[in-house]
């Protein structure tokens, strides 16, 4: 039998070519084979059995990419994690007999004629450093050929972000110093003339006993030396392609202004924003897109701490504060400055290193007795005074104070000290009065925003929006049900607290062509009768353009509400949604019916679709509102077109209960959901999930709308 018609002949084939076992292995392996006459899953399980293989490597064999797990004397053994500039994996060094991890640059980063050359220049820096404790040790490089990568220390744990996802928002005293010593790592980075650049929680790894905390991503960094062996302008304009930027989560604003003349006081900002994150499970900013991030980190006073974990001791969000001043002048002036600083908040030294939670979620490593964070001898703003205002006293969101005047010859100094200070009696007066009339617009503006949430409503645009009540259901799928995919996994409850406001359909061609102008759609432009289409073809940040032009549009009808906004719905909202309380693979049961309660692509033997083997397969979607509603009232949740949702993708959930979750503070691509026109019926099911980059659309995907109170700008 032929390997093209027989599975486990070309999984074999393909372990021969790959060359990932030895020829004694593969004699072994075949002789396996002959005797039990396996399927090709039974191979994959045994090969695996015998620790021979990873899962990983399985995978990458059955897809016949076997040869690209062996990278110079590196054998990739696992994926540990991917981002914008590229992957890094676990690998076996088979020349030192251990294990590392391989960070492969992504090809399409290495297209400027100068990228090479950074790339170079600030590994072989790295190289050079002197080892740290707290920054990852880059071991090895290969910055030629097609292939760029570097192997560095490997670290058995998991990094600050997967953390929070895993365990939610992290005591008082482990965050703090975790945060330390990323700080700590961050100087020794400093004294080398480095400047990280993309500090976020994500690049922060703590191994899994919790003694070893590195900082990663240090060879992206920027030398703050000679700045013109990295291609002069060409240097520059990398940059400003989107080369190193950082990410908008955590970027300073000078930063987001021009990357290339940043210092380390924007790791430090970055520090800050970090630090909130571990200690909240949300990023500083919320935003559309990384624009709107961009523009709030630069405007914006920082988030308030204690409002979320009011746990934390005020000094504690006020060296929070102190990190994410607007002005680097404004800030710790050192990753040092910063680590000493936050020292009377960390774990006492009679502390083990490695915890046991008994006492909740914030119950683990136990804080010195909180103090006001002291001044040290730099040249530079401290956060001083610490002191709290009465209990009773309203706080401001963040206290912005002239510095100090060091110099004699200042005028205003001048004129202070030559009689009474009138100037700073009207200046008093004038700010006092300003403040109070902005307190009493944001207050009203508050109360507004707090308002009745409205009911079911149809909006100017003819967008049914059904009210549905909160509640409790579990997001993703066991292994067993039909269709079942590893993302979907692991199955965990979800709280939403509702009342969740969601449109009844997807939005349609003639809609999104009403609000926007223009409207990309295939169908609309090729089929008849395009006014109840749904509109495909959009991109995620065309989705979000909608919902901002949208809210723009019905400001002043009776059902709109000051401090609420259009949106797209979170994942955990639409899969509440197209669940409609019921357990099953769709809200309507155990199977669907084509036509009637779903569009999708019918095939031979579909174990859940119920309609006609005959039917053709489908060149457009169907009129929105075309198929029966659910339970709560909502169409075209399964199949017709697939749906943008809010959330970054990852490939995996926590594994504990999440209330209102919003998915990870970053990544690549975003999450799609329903199913569309072109999936089979597996694929339109509640959990059924795929993802697909913000910038690119598909003309089987579009979107549906969420209308709810945001946060007051």
């Amino acid at each position: 039998m032929s390997s093209a018609a027989d599975p486990t002949a070309a999984f074999l084939a393909n372990l021969r070519t790959s060359g990932v076992l030895s020829p004694a292995q593969l004699q072994e392996i075949q002789a396996w084979v002959e005797a039990n006459q396996p399927n090709v899953q039974a191979v994959a399980r045994e090969v695996n059995r015998r620790e021979w293989l990873t899962v990983f490597q399985i995978k990458e064999v059955f897809r016949g990419r076997g040869r690209d797990l062996i990278l110079d004397r590196y054998v990739l053994l696992d994926l540990l994690g991917e981002g914008g500039m590229g992957r890094v994996y676990q690998a076996h060094d088979t020349r030192m007999g251990r294990d590392v991890a391989v960070k492969i640059i992504r090809r399409d980063k290495l297209t400027h004629p100068a990228a090479a050359s950074r790339f170079k220049q600030e590994i072989e820096a790295l190289g050079k450093m002197a080892k740290h404790p707290n920054v990852i040790n880059v071991l090895d490089a290969n910055l030629e050929g097609r292939t760029h990568f570097y192997a560095m220390e490997y670290i058995n744990g998991g990094d600050l972000t997967k953390m929070v996802r895993d365990r939610g928002p992290l005591p008082v005293a482990e965050a703090c110093e975790y945060l330390r010593h990323a700080a700590l790592g961050l100087q020794h980075a400093s004294d080398a003339g480095l400047v990280h650049r993309d500090i976020k929680p994500s690049n922060i790894l703590v191994s899994r006993d919790r003694r070893v905390v590195k900082l990663v991503d240090l060879g992206l960094a920027r030398l703050m030396e000679n700045e013109d062996a990295a291609g002069g302008e060409d240097g520059h304009r990398i940059t400003q392609e989107g080369f190193v930027i950082g990410t908008p989560d955590f970027l300073a604003p000078e930063q987001a202004r021009n990357p290339m003349a940043v210092d380390i006081r924007a790791d430090i900002y970055a520090l800050g924003g970090t630090l909130y994150y571990i200690l909240t499970g949300k990023v500083p900013y919320d935003g559309a897109n990384p624009t709107e991030k961009l523009l709030k980190h630069c405007t914006e006073p920082p988030p308030n701490l204690r409002a979320i974990r009011p746990d934390s001791p005020p000094e504690l969000e006020r060296l929070i504060h102190w990190c994410m001043a607007k002005s680097a002048d404004n800030r710790p002036q050192t990753p040092l400055q910063l680590a000493l600083a936050l020292q009377p908040f960390c774990p006492r030294p009679e502390v083990p290193a490695t915890p046991v939670h008994s006492g909740g979620p914030h119950a683990a490593f136990p804080a010195r007795p909180y103090a006001p964070v002291p001044a040290y001898p730099y040249p530079v703003a401290n956060p001083a005074p610490l002191s709290l205002p009465p209990p009773d006293e309203e706080r401001p969101s963040q206290i912005f104070k002239l510095p100090q005047q060091e110099s004699t010859t200042d005028p205003i100094r001048r004129r202070g000290e030559s009689g009474f200070p009138w100037g700073v009696v009207l200046l008093f007066l004038g700010l006092f009065f300003v403040g109070s009339l902005l307190s009493w617009a944001a207050y009203k503006q508050f109360m507004q925003s707090e308002e009745t949430p409205p009911e079911s409503f149809t909006n100017s645009e003819g967008m049914r929006v059904v009210k549905l009540p909160g509640g409790k259901f579990r997001m993703g799928s066991m292994v067993e049900e039909v269709g079942h995919r590893a993302n979907e996994g692991p199955e965990h409850e979800v709280t939403i607290t509702g009342p969740l406001l969601i449109g009844a359909t997807e939005v349609s061609h003639s809609q999104f062509l009403r609000v926007m102008g223009s409207s990309p759609s295939i169908s609309g432009k090729r089929a008849h009768k395009t006014q109840n289409l749904p509109v495909e073809s959009v991109t995620w940040d065309d989705a979000n353009a909608f919902c901002k032009k949208l809210t723009e549009v019905e400001r002043g009808q009776p059902w709109s509400r000051k401090g609420w906004a259009y949106r797209l719905p979170t994942e955990a909202e639409w899969e509440y949604a197209a669940r409609a309380g019921s357990e099953h693979p769709f809200a309507f049961g155990p199977r669907v019916i084509f036509g009637k309660q779903a569009v999708y692509l019918v095939t031979e033997d579909d174990p859940l679709g119920i309609g006609d083997d005959q039917t053709k397969p489908l060149l457009f979607p169907s009129p929105i509102g075309s198929t029966d509603a659910n339970a709560f009232g909502l169409q075209d949740m399964h199949g017709n077109v697939a749906e943008w949702c809010s959330d970054w993708y990852k490939p995996v959930y926590p594994d504990t209960p999440q209330t209102d979750p919003t998915g990870p503070p970053d990544g690549d691509s975003r999450v799609v959901r329903g199913g569309s026109f072109k999936t089979p019926s597996t694929a339109i099911r509640s959990a059924s999930r795929e993802l697909l980059r913000p910038d690119r659309s598909r003309d089987d995907v579009g979107f549906r709308v969420v209308y709810a109170p945001v946060e007051i700008k």
